[in-house]
């Protein structure tokens, strides 16, 4: 297998670089992640503007883009040979479960790779206070081997990994998105010059337990795979008549 990891983090984030040594068995890793830091990039990409890329070294290469923008770029440069049969974002930094798939870097990544008809998963881990990725990367690369044994197609997965080991998981659950809110608050302050600055969100970060979801499952100490879809359609939506009268 060709494997294409990146994440939102940057190309020097410890989570990308344990997970190219625990994957490696799997077939040949090409790593192509952002220069800096991009957390919070959602599914942008970078139209407006000419994108770098250097090779750091043997397959490993820092685009100054977004986690989208590695993934394309990647996957349809001439300068990227491979073509790739997988890829993989992550580990992320900290939980990406409710409607933290709408926000993350690290999920739209996935999802540009699932775009372009590869199939896709985003890995993240529960916890950004002292994280596992090494207990971590072991549980995935074993997710990751009965994915490759059952030959599935067309995925795009979403997975959360409890910040442990496996002698401490409780298991591991196929999950629905669950519910994750930033809050409504907005903290105004000012720098030391005396302008107002604004941060969203502020601490009010609240979680619906809803069963089922991949909320529940990480906190009660299970994997949680949650798998996703591009298709934003509300196939329940009731029609009505909508009549325009001319003048």
């Amino acid at each position: 297998m060709n494997i294409l990891i990146t994440n939102d983090d940057g190309y020097r984030a410890p989570g990308i670089k344990i997970l190219e040594r625990f994957i490696s068995k799997f077939g040949n890793i090409t790593i192509v992640a952002p220069e800096n830091n991009q957390s919070t990039t959602s599914h942008s990409i970078s139209l407006n503007r000419p994108l770098r890329c250097k090779e750091v070294s043997k397959n490993i290469y820092a685009v100054d883009g977004l986690p989208a923008d590695c993934v394309n770029f990647a996957i349809n440069s001439k300068k990227i040979k491979p073509k790739f049969d997988l890829v993989i974002s992550g580990i992320n930094d900290g939980a990406n479960v409710g409607d933290d798939i709408n926000y993350s870097g690290t999920v739209g990544a996935a999802r540009e790779g699932y775009l372009h008809g590869i199939n896709s998963i985003a890995v993240s881990i529960g916890n950004k206070k002292n994280p596992k990725f090494e207990l971590c990367a072991e549980v995935f690369s074993i997710i990751l081997e009965n994915i490759i044994k059952r030959n599935m197609k067309n995925f795009f997965l979403n997975i959360n990994l409890p910040n442990r080991g496996l002698d401490s998981l409780k298991g591991i659950k196929f999950t629905s998105q669950g519910q994750r809110a930033y809050g409504h608050e907005i903290l105004s302050k000012k720098d030391p010059r005396g302008n107002e600055y604004h941060w969203i969100g502020g601490t009010d970060l609240s979680y619906k337990s809803i069963n089922g979801s991949d909320i529940d499952a990480l906190k009660s100490g299970y994997v949680s795979i949650t798998p996703l879809k591009t298709d934003y359609t509300d196939y329940e939506f009731e029609e009505f008549d909508i009549k325009i009268e001319n003048d």
